[in-house]
């Protein structure tokens, strides 16, 4: 009766140990996912943040150049 139930405590450990260590491995897995999203979501932020900078620096390159051929066009017309 007492290697039964020793038995038993061995395998309700082992079982406990399988289950840690799923419960273990689903965590590595929610923490790799995790990561992942941050990961795209501050990739995401960098791309918009630049696309913007492109965008203003080329829309006040445009302005500049109307503004000097207004300018010049004004002078020379004086």
């Amino acid at each position: 009766m007492m290697s039964a139930r020793r038995g038993f405590d061995q395998y309700s450990g082992s079982s406990h140990y399988r289950l840690h260590g799923q419960q273990v491995l689903v965590y590595q897995v929610v923490v790799v996912v995790v990561v992942e999203v941050v990961v795209v979501v501050v990739v995401v932020v960098v791309v918009v943040v630049v696309v913007v900078v492109v965008v203003v620096v080329v829309v006040v390159e445009v302005v500049v150049v109307v503004v000097v051929v207004v300018v010049v066009v004004v002078v020379v017309v004086d």
